[in-house]
């Protein structure tokens, strides 16, 4: 086994704290990070849910409607043929 001084010694240590230290700054960037792509994720999804309750509906009746023209013309084809 290598003899180290004491020196050596507190070198390694301070290094290896100063790289946990850089890993837990980047797991704590990682996680705001992470906040912020929630809160912008959770945003368009609440866009894509209110387009829902208005587009779904409005496409039933559109549908409705125009099955009834359809169906109106039909109809009315037929009285004249």
């Amino acid at each position: 086994m290598a003899n180290y001084t004491l020196e050596e010694i507190l070198e390694w240590v301070v290094l290896g704290l100063l790289v946990a230290v850089i890993a837990l700054v980047a797991f704590w960037l990682g996680g705001w990070l992470f906040v912020l792509l929630g809160k912008i994720f959770l945003a368009v999804s609440k866009l894509i849910v209110a387009l829902l309750y208005f587009l779904v509906p409005a496409l039933l009746v559109a549908g409705i409607v125009y099955l009834l023209v359809q169906w109106l013309s039909r109809k009315g084809s037929k009285a004249e043929g």
